[in-house]
């Protein structure tokens, strides 16, 4: 009677015997059915609640597997779930898979440049694992923040790769510019007092780069925390302050300086760390060591 659901205007035309209600329902059907008839869409609700959610997020591949065996058993040629919920599924699943073939080429690329730079086999693998533990406890950190504090239904799904990707460039920084002078102090003096030497140098210019850096993100969140997607924002900059200033103030001024003195000559294994002797300490050719501290063996 009213021909085409697509072509027909919001409101009944005078006249029409359709009763209003059902008229709209089907001027509402050309939403749903293609003009062929042959593609039928289903709106439906989620139970699990918000679409952005972790819940909405984890019950989509059900929901595909359910519309999968309903359109085999209708004998549909395909099927499909869009939305919200899929699109934030799928999004999130690329970024997980791109965590995990990164993480391992970054690692990998970043301990050969350390081993490089220190000339060592043994630094690089705890100053990597060093970096790990501030990026693990950062974003457990943010875990407890933002959702069992703060009552979000989760962090954002690129969060966890920028924060990895960050801490790690930032944190392996720092790493050359304390171990390098560690390694230069160490030539002159026993192990221990050239790391307690090198962390006071090296210290300010840390903290300071460390502090300057987190306060910037700090202020980002506070300013764009306000706008469209502002939780997003916020919480990829408080992460990221977070996780700078336990690199900054834990990893690089206890962690890595403690693990040094710890493992005294192995950390320049293989290329091991020629002492230099101020003049006048001895000669080839005596037959005893002058005692005193000139002539005392390094103790790493």
């Amino acid at each position: 009677m009213l021909g085409s659901a697509g072509s027909l205007p919001p409101a009944p035309p005078p006249g029409s015997k359709v009763p209003a209600a059902e008229y709209l329902a089907y001027r509402s059907t050309s939403n749903f059915i293609s003009a062929d008839g042959r593609t039928v869409q289903y709106s439906v609700g989620l139970r699990a609640g918000d679409p952005s959610g972790t819940p909405a997020l984890h019950a989509v591949p059900a929901i595909r597997s359910e519309i999968t065996k309903v359109a085999a058993s209708v004998g549909a040629v395909d099927s499909a779930v869009g939305g919200q919920a899929p699109a934030l599924y799928d999004i999130s699943a690329v970024s997980d898979s791109d965590l995990t073939r990164i993480i391992p080429i970054a690692i990998v690329a970043i301990g050969l440049l350390l081993a490089l730079v220190l000339r060592s086999l043994v630094a690089p693998l705890y100053l990597i694992a060093s970096v790990g533990l501030s990026y693990l406890a950062a974003l457990g950190l943010c875990v407890l923040l933002f959702i069992k504090l703060g009552g979000s239904d989760g962090i954002i799904f690129f969060l966890p790769f920028l924060m990895f990707i960050f801490l790690l460039a930032l944190g392996e920084d720092y790493n050359i510019l304390v171990m390098t002078r560690i390694r230069e102090e160490a030539h002159r003096m026993p192990l221990r007092e050239a790391v307690a030497k090198a962390v006071g140098v090296t210290g300010t210019t840390v903290t300071s780069a460390g502090l300057v850096l987190a306060g910037t993100f700090v202020v980002f969140g506070i300013v764009a925390g306000g706008g469209s997607g502002g939780s997003q924002y916020r919480d990829i900059a408080l992460g990221l302050a977070l996780g700078i200033l336990m690199d900054t103030f834990l990893v690089r001024t206890l962690l890595v300086p403690s693990t040094v003195v710890l493992l005294g000559r192995w950390n320049w294994w293989p290329s091991g760390l020629t002492v230099d002797r101020p003049p006048g300490s001895g000669n080839a050719g005596a037959g005893a060591a002058t005692p005193g501290p000139a002539s005392a063996a390094h103790p790493d």
